[in-house]
């Protein structure tokens, strides 16, 4: 069967596991959890939106479904000024001898955006950004990742369903482990080929390519 919406998935769902009483289960669980796994494993180019933020304050908020920041500056007439990310301890440190000005550095407490030194004006910055995919529900029938790798979102609820059911046969259980782990290696690659094609690669002295598949870290940079 087709495969391109919420509906068809959790058709699907409920077919390779040849059960129609978890209904709820597949809409509330294996797919919000396979959901939640995605967001925080993938780091491609079609997760990246950019929000202007505002800032005239010492603490801004952040944007809607971030998830991390790629970069991070303020805009000042020509000039770009790079904010440098700091963790909170190290801007308690020296937060008491700062001084307003152009912010340079920034942390993020919670859902908050807090900034070094205190801004002195109004500024406008610029924050390119990871987000998270828009969650399917009965009002968002499908997403970029449904409707490109549809296996992604299979095989991810499969297993997690597998682990609320219990009683999967292990060989199954680690085939559908597998087939969504190299779903998810599938689409890192042909990201990262889409990024360089026509590049040819650039390797220095005894520098080798790092594996295309290797999770990439979620610290703020």
């Amino acid at each position: 069967m087709a495969l391109t919406t919420y509906t068809e998935l959790k058709t699907s769902i409920a077919n390779w596991l040849d059960r129609s009483d978890l209904t709820s289960e597949i809409a509330d669980d294996f797919i919000k959890l396979a959901e939640a796994d995605l967001n925080s494993k993938l780091r491609i180019r079609k997760m990246i939106a950019q929000a202007t933020i505002t800032v005239n304050a010492e603490t801004e908020s952040l944007p809607t479904n971030f998830l991390q920041v790629r970069d991070f500056y303020i805009l000042s007439g020509s000039t770009k000024y790079p904010l440098r990310y700091m963790t909170p301890s190290q801007m308690d440190q020296v937060n008491g001898t700062s001084t307003t000005g152009i912010p340079s550095s920034y942390t993020i407490l919670g859902d908050t955006l807090r900034f070094m030194p205190k801004p002195d004006a109004e500024y406008t910055s610029y924050m390119n950004y990871y987000k998270s995919f828009d969650a399917l529900s009965s009002s968002v029938a499908t997403n970029y990742i449904l409707e490109k790798h549809p296996a992604i979102y299979l095989y991810g609820s499969l297993f997690h369903a597998a682990n609320f059911l219990g009683g999967i046969e292990p060989q199954r259980l680690a085939k559908w482990e597998a087939m969504y782990g190299t779903a998810l290696e599938r689409l890192e690659l042909n990201d990262r080929e889409d990024q360089f094609s026509g590049s040819p690669l650039q390797m220095r002295g005894e520098d080798t390519v790092a594996s295309p598949f290797k999770t990439i870290s979620t610290k703020n940079y």
